[in-house]
């Protein structure tokens, strides 16, 4: 919960996204359903399953726009930590607690980043190399924390669909034609008799 509430603070634009789409998202699942089901219609369940499914969607929503955010600027990451390791000779490798150190700059300049990243290890890496290696750990740790969030968010919708789909109750429709039918059917009978 506590990486939620940082989202929230420093990305509401995110947040206002995340929740849109996924009402978007909520909105269009019960459409596609009924238009596959039209003989069917929704029961009470059907919307309590939509406001759970809301809520988880919307969590996913928020971390995966928040992940989104943090890979935005890891360019900038990567120029900060340049300007950090600037006055290192390039021949001086870094041990893992030196890495550690970069990593807790990083985070309080950003302090999302403390939240997806809690340790860093970059043995071996020169000035030259450590600002680009950061970097680009970084953004692979986001690209995999949001496909995790964009796996989570699939499983939600087949399930909520899934119950929704199971929840809906039938509904018997008398077709005009063929009482139609019936009706004349009887009026010939009449007037032959």
């Amino acid at each position: 919960m506590g990486a939620l509430f940082q989202i929230i603070a420093y990305s509401l634009g995110n947040l206002f996204l995340g929740v849109i789409l996924t009402i978007v998202g909520v909105a269009l699942m019960f459409v596609l359903i009924q238009s596959w089901r039209s003989n069917c219609t929704y029961t009470p369940l059907s919307y309590i399953t939509g406001g759970i499914l809301f809520l988880f969607l919307s969590f996913q929503a928020v971390l995966l726009c928040g992940a989104v955010t943090i890979k935005s600027y890891t360019d900038d990451v990567e120029h900060a930590i340049n300007g950090w390791v600037a006055n290192v000779p390039s021949d001086v490798q870094f041990d893992q607690e030196a890495s550690q150190n970069v990593l807790e700059r990083i985070t309080e300049e950003w302090p999302l980043v403390g939240y997806f990243v809690g340790g860093a290890d970059f043995t071996g890496h020169t000035s030259e190399s450590l600002g680009p290696a950061m970097a680009e750990e970084l953004r692979s740790f986001m690209n995999y924390f949001i496909l995790r969030r964009i796996g989570w968010s699939l499983l939600f919708i087949i399930c909520g669909a899934v119950i929704v789909i199971k929840s809906m109750e039938r509904v018997s429709r008398r077709s005009y034609s063929s009482s139609r039918g019936r009706m004349a059917g009887s009026r010939r009978k009449r007037y032959d008799d």
